[in-house]
């Protein structure tokens, strides 16, 4: 346990290292957004810890929760519809989402300092066919993210491996290249401890 907690500390330390590391573009607006280019950290398979459980209502009425998706690969995005980052990233995130949700991937907004109705108009907007947790819920999975993402990074990515463990992040605006790049790294890796499990 105190294993865990020293690499859920390290992870937090390198994940702020990185975004102080940005290029002086890349800084948080007086709005609460980040500005610039997203800053990739990448985890190495073996220093990777556990994402807490993720829970929360969803914009369409239903409910999420990451222990309803075993063995799948998990992409938290952070946004807001009043996030200029976030509505220029949306058209990658759903072409990105339309392009692997076939391979064991599930995408999941969490929708930030926003109304519904807001929230609502810009997945309609952007023809956004994931599923986002409500604002209300999402101070508890933003808790959750709290060893893997600095606090106000709207918007940021968030990949979560198959054994449930945080792989890559991007805090600030993605783009189709660099997310397509991380998800790709992390499908192709995937199933290389389950086969190397059968064979054992």
């Amino acid at each position: 346990m105190r294993a865990v907690r020293q690499m859920a500390m390290l992870i937090a330390v390198t994940t702020v290292a990185a975004a102080c590391g940005a290029p002086s573009s890349s800084l948080t607006s007086s709005r609460g957004y980040v500005s610039g280019p997203g800053v990739v950290s990448r985890v190495a398979p073996e220093d990777r810890v556990p994402l807490p459980s993720v829970t929360g209502r969803l914009l369409d009425g239903g409910q999420f929760d990451s222990g309803d998706h075993p063995e799948t690969v998990l992409v938290f995005n952070v946004w807001g519809s009043w996030c200029p980052p976030c509505r220029a990233e949306a058209p990658a995130l759903q072409a990105v989402w339309e392009e692997t949700r076939d391979r064991g991937v599930q995408f999941v907004g969490v929708d930030v300092k926003d109304s519904d109705a807001a929230a609502r108009a810009f997945v309609r907007e952007f023809g956004i066919s994931y599923p986002s947790i409500v604002t209300e819920d999402s101070g508890q999975v933003l808790l959750a993210f709290h060893s893997s993402l600095p606090p106000n990074a709207i918007p940021s990515t968030l990949i979560v491996d198959r054994q449930g463990r945080v792989a890559a992040r991007i805090v600030g605006e993605t783009t189709y290249t660099k997310l397509r790049e991380l998800l790709d790294e992390v499908l192709a890796e995937s199933s290389q401890p389950r086969a190397a499990a059968r064979e054992s």
